[in-house]
C-alpha cells in the first residue's frame, strides 16, 4: 500500500546548474528494495554532485548498466500505480522523472 521514493540527480549543461535524474530508489513498507537504479541523462553531464547524490562517473559507465530515462518512467509508473507514495520534495523527483501522481496518493515529507 505504501511506497517510499526518492531521487538523486546530477548536474547538466552549463556550470551543472540544471538537474537531471541520475538514481532512482524505491522501498515498500517493510523496507524491501523494490527498485535502485542508476539513470544516465540524455544531457551531458557537467557536475556529478557526488558529496551531496553519491553519483561517480563510473556509475554511469555501460558495465553499470545504468537505465535510461524512459525505462525509468516506466519501471516507476508501474510500481506505483495505486499505492500511496512517500518521500522528501516528491516534487523534484516527479519532474526528473517526468511523472505524476495523484496529489491525495502522496506523502511529502518536507510539508
Amino acid at each position: 500500500k505504501y511506497i517510499s521514493m526518492d531521487c538523486e540527480m546530477v548536474g547538466v549543461g552549463p556550470d551543472g546548474l540544471d538537474s537531471a535524474l541520475a538514481r532512482v530508489s524505491l522501498v515498500n513498507y517493510d523496507g524491501d528494495v523494490l527498485l535502485d537504479r542508476f539513470v544516465r541523462p540524455v544531457e551531458h553531464i557537467t557536475d556529478y554532485r557526488t558529496h551531496v547524490s553519491g553519483i561517480e562517473p563510473h556509475h554511469m559507465m555501460p558495465e553499470s548498466n545504468p537505465m535510461t530515462l524512459a525505462e525509468a518512467q516506466s519501471a516507476v509508473w508501474k510500481l506505483i500505480q495505486g499505492k500511496i507514495l512517500v518521500g522528501h520534495s516528491l516534487k523534484n523527483d516527479f519532474k526528473a522523472l517526468l511523472i505524476e501522481h495523484p496529489r491525495k496518493m502522496t506523502r511529502d515529507t518536507s510539508k
